[in-house]
């Protein structure tokens, strides 16, 4: 399948810089053909007037009749190369003294006397400009009437001219606005291009780089994605580190109890059945067998825990359920029964009356107060007991689990968190390191926190679990 084509910021912003300049362009474009229009309009008139004018200067009575000199230079100012056509007439009384009967005639009376009006109209099919004037004649009662027309092929050619000249000068103006834009844009998007350089020379097959992208020419507009790239990128760092970590130290852990395995499978095959060594054989296969399943569950569990801390949606479903703390402890507690009495000690209950609502999914609090109670029976003396506490407080509750084992060293207590790490013993019992991590993941995706301490009266430790209140 084609990928869609990716739009592009150059084209998007040259667009919308160019489409306000085109829109300015063709408003400046109507108007300047409007004044082009006007000052060519106006121009071809003062010709006309000073032809008009020339004539009625020139108006006399001569035995009672209007009669005029006409000057050559009258109608020889309006010549042009465009070879426009001259029309004049000069009437008295609707009657023509002199011209052409073509041009349309006039009611003098509504003229005003000695004005030059401007009207177009037609003569013998071609569009005309007429100019005309009613002017009085000393001997004359009546105003007589001066008209002189000329054809627009000399202004339409002129305005034409004029407006090519516009067009070209607009179309040039527009070829450099965007040139000019295009250079600005694109020296304005080069960081971005290098940025994206910087990023696409990384996608090199076999190789990772997780180096932090520099961020010292990077716009500020670019600066929040780039910085949440190079937060994406540490985080992925601290997980692969973290896999890769885990993956050493699980195989390391599993290599033991593999390695008793095939040790006393290769005994088995050497010892003859009946024999005190081939039964104590069997048991260290079947003591190997059981570190294995435990530390196996163990993995499972941290698994889920990080895979559930990294859903979102899943890790908010979990922390907006509401439990019943003592209904869990209570069946946490009895499930470990069988646990403390075959270490022939004890394990206590106290709790206050009523339900004791915190926020958290059910399953979620009983893995944290299952590890909690196990490490507590395991870790404690022969024959000691073990105290699950379940308190209200001001923020919620907690449940505190109280061993008479040896304890943690207070400078070591923040490191018991880390997967795999084990406080040294000499007699302590078999262990993976995973319990207390498990216990931290759990904890942090219902927003829960797990602390340690020392018991009071006496040697052992206290594993606290708070939760919040609804």
């Amino acid at each position: 399948m084609t990928p869609p084509r990716a739009p592009s910021i150059r084209r998007r912003l040259l667009v919308r810089m160019l489409l306000p300049a085109l829109a300015l362009a063709l408003l400046l474009g109507f108007a300047g053909a409007l004044v082009i229009r006007n000052v060519v309009e106006t121009t071809h008139d003062r010709l006309l007037d000073g032809s008009v004018l020339a004539i009625a200067e020139r108006l006399t009575v001569e035995d009672g009749e209007v009669s005029v000199d006409l000057p050559r230079v009258a109608l020889g100012m309006l010549e042009s190369q465009a070879q426009d056509r001259i029309y004049y007439s000069v009437t008295y009384g609707g009657a023509l003294v002199t011209g052409y009967r073509d041009l349309p005639g006039l009611d003098v009376d509504t003229l005003p006397l000695g004005v030059t009006t401007h009207r177009d109209g037609i003569v013998r099919g071609a569009a005309v400009r007429i100019a005309a004037q009613a002017r009085r004649v000393y001997g004359k009662p009546d105003p007589v009437l001066v008209q002189v027309a000329e054809t627009r092929e000399a202004r339409q050619g002129l305005e034409r001219r004029l407006l090519a000249g516009l067009a070209l000068a607009e179309l040039g103006l527009m070829g450099l606005i965007g040139a000019l834009s295009w250079y600005s844009i694109d020296s304005s998007l080069r960081p971005l291009t290098r940025l994206s350089d910087a990023i696409d020379r990384r996608a090199v097959p076999g190789a990772i780089n997780l180096q932090p992208l520099d961020v010292a020419g990077v716009p500020r507009e670019a600066l929040a994605p780039v910085l949440a790239l190079n937060t994406l990128l540490e985080r992925l760092e601290q997980a692969i580190a973290g896999e890769r970590t885990f993956t050493s130290d699980a195989s390391h852990q599993l290599r033991t109890p593999l390695a008793v395995l095939r040790m006393h499978v290769e005994l088995l095959r050497r010892l003859t059945p009946g024999e005190p060594a081939h039964a104590a054989a069997i048991d260290d296969i079947d003591g190997a067998a059981r570190r294995l399943e435990r530390l196996l569950a163990q993995l499972i569990a941290l698994a889920r825990a990080d895979a559930g801390a990294a859903a979102t949606d899943a890790a908010t479903d979990a922390a907006a359920a509401i439990t019943d703390l003592n209904d869990i402890a209570a069946r946490v507690v009895t499930e470990q029964v069988p646990h403390a009495l075959a270490r022939g000690g004890e394990i206590v209950l106290d709790r206050p009356d009523g339900a004791v609502p915190v926020v958290g999914d059910p399953f979620i609090v009983g893995e944290i107060l299952t590890n909690l109670v196990d490490n507590a029976i395991r870790y404690n003396r022969p024959e000691g007991t073990t105290v699950v506490r379940v308190r209200r407080t001001e923020t919620g509750a907690c449940v505190d689990v109280e061993d008479e084992g040896p304890g943690i060293p207070p400078e070591v207590r923040e490191k018991v968190f880390e997967r795999f790490y084990r406080v040294a013993t000499r007699d302590g019992p078999d262990g993976s390191g995973l319990g207390l991590a498990i216990v931290r993941a759990l904890a942090d995706r219902i927003g829960g926190a797990v602390t340690l301490g020392s018991r009071a009266g006496g040697s052992g430790l206290v594993a606290r679990a708070s939760f919040r209140a609804p």
